[in-house]
């Protein structure tokens, strides 16, 4: 039994078919080839737990250039991150280059700029310190009336945060409680005030002020009068 050749018609329209198949995914491929500048959130990994970042200007996105088939390879929803690796950090200035292989990004995108190209961060020990609580009394008590002494519960909390700022606070600050025009004791729940974002309380509760408002005291050895 022997094959009929194809006909010459019949071949050279698959042929046709298959040079046009070939292009349009050619072209496809050459039309979604494009480059966009776009802010990637960067966030700080592994940051060591006795180590706290005290630079104060650490940038919330770093500036890309990518080129690829953009469009189709990248998320909308879901931009690229780039995560720096600080597990080998160590107390002081650490200066860190921002590599691709820190950027999250499909294998068919390719990186042609990163602004910054690196970031320069301070980091400090973290320490933690017993500190006094000093409540902010404000106002006057009423004619014939004085402050008498307060108590604060708890008077002094466990501060955490860079050794400098700690080792600095000599004592934690409240939010104002008035005795304006008070005729006996006062009492509040008022809030701690710490004056550093870096520094945190440990074991946080609630913070009460109970301030005495007694009457002045009458004069004492004053002469009897003939």
């Amino acid at each position: 039994m022997s094959l009929r050749p194809q006909h010459p018609i019949q071949f050279l329209a698959a042929l046709i078919a298959a040079f046009l198949l070939w292009y349009a995914l050619a072209a496809d491929r050459i039309e979604n080839i494009s480059v966009r500048n776009l802010k990637a959130p960067l966030t700080l990994a592994n940051i060591p737990r006795d180590l706290v970042v005290v630079t104060s200007s650490v940038p919330d996105t770093v500036s890309l250039q990518l080129r690829g088939p953009l469009t189709r390879a990248l998320d909308s929803g879901n931009p690229p991150e780039v995560l720096l690796d600080l597990s080998d950090a160590r107390p002081g200035l650490n200066s860190y280059l921002i590599n691709v292989r820190d950027i999250e990004l499909p294998r068919e995108v390719e990186v042609v700029s990163i602004d910054p190209p690196a970031i320069t961060l301070e980091l400090e020990q973290q320490t933690t310190r017993v500190v006094p609580v000093k409540p902010r009394i404000e106002g006057t008590p009423a004619p014939g009336f004085i402050l008498n002494g307060y108590r604060v519960v708890p008077a002094q909390y466990t501060v955490q945060g860079p050794e400098s700022l700690v080792l600095a606070l000599e004592s934690i600050d409240t939010s104002v409680i008035s005795v304006e025009g008070a005729t006996g004791p006062v009492e509040a729940m008022i809030q701690p005030v710490l004056p550093d974002p870096l520094l945190r309380i440990l074991g946080f509760g609630s913070l009460q002020i109970i301030i005495d408002i007694a009457p002045v005291p009458e004069p004492t050895g004053t002469p009897a009068q003939e």
